[in-house]
């Protein structure tokens, strides 16, 4: 089964009545306020680590739409993985495509993300180098003892063959037709169970090594109920978003 994006963060809706409800909460209980241009950027960020992005666009006094328009909503989290980032650049709202470095200054791969700080890289009118947070939202995947059950479990020719594979097919495209999307197959390092205070919901978070980079995997509970533990295999598809350590400027 697939999981959505906000399952995997704790932040599950059954309803557009409910999303409704996460928006607002989400928006009373910002910890951050900023405004880019004439939109208004909100970050909330729950205890467990979960995130949304909000970006609202101001209603014109004398139009129909007087209250504020929601124009943007990024499910995030707090990651502890810390990738080298290079020629950040957006290609169409929220996602970025950027190229990855090692610890050495060598190019790994590229992604394409949906960037926490996309407004922000617009009005810095240019692309962007530097540290960020990245986590990748499990959103098709499966978790696999170890090796040997990993390897065991391949049933076609376009499943994963190496435990550290990172595939970033979202961005291969075009840039108008990018998508935040790779499927990613990596080692679990240490995994912990987290509870969304505002929801009661919990989740998974992962620090998987992959090809070259550690990601924080996050998964649903209900979709992986057993925690993964150290020198487990992950595989499949994730939706990646990131968050630069030093906001551009």
């Amino acid at each position: 089964m697939a999981s959505s994006t906000l399952a995997t963060i704790g932040l599950g809706t059954g309803s557009e009545d409910d999303f409704r409800r996460l928006v607002m909460e989400a928006s009373k209980r910002a910890q951050q306020n900023d405004t880019v241009g004439n939109v208004r950027v909100q970050r909330w960020e729950d205890e467990s680590g979960a995130a949304i992005v909000l970006a609202w666009r101001a209603g014109k006094p004398n139009s129909p739409q007087r209250s504020p328009q929601l124009v943007g909503f990024i499910p995030a989290f707090a990651a502890m993985s810390e990738v080298r980032l290079t020629q950040c650049h957006p290609v169409r709202e929220p996602i970025t495509v950027a190229n990855i470095l090692d610890g050495d200054g060598e190019h790994v791969t590229a992604l394409a993300a949906d960037l926490e700080q996309y407004r922000q890289l617009i009005a810095a009118g240019r692309p962007v180098d530097g540290t960020a947070r990245l986590t990748a939202l499990g959103l098709a995947v499966q978790v696999h003892a170890d090796e040997d059950a990993f390897h065991a479990a391949r049933k076609g020719p376009n499943d994963a063959t190496d435990p550290a594979d990172f595939v970033p097919f979202g961005a291969f495209t075009e840039p108008a037709k990018a998508q935040p999307h790779a499927r990613l197959t990596g080692t679990v390092v240490k995994a912990e169970r987290r509870i969304n205070r505002l929801t009661g919901q919990e989740f998974t978070v992962a620090v998987t090594r992959t090809a070259g980079f550690d990601a924080d995997v996050c998964l649903s509970a209900t979709e992986h109920p057993d925690l993964p533990a150290p020198g487990a295999i992950i595989t499949g598809g994730v939706s990646l978003s990131v968050r630069l350590d030093h906001a551009p400027a």
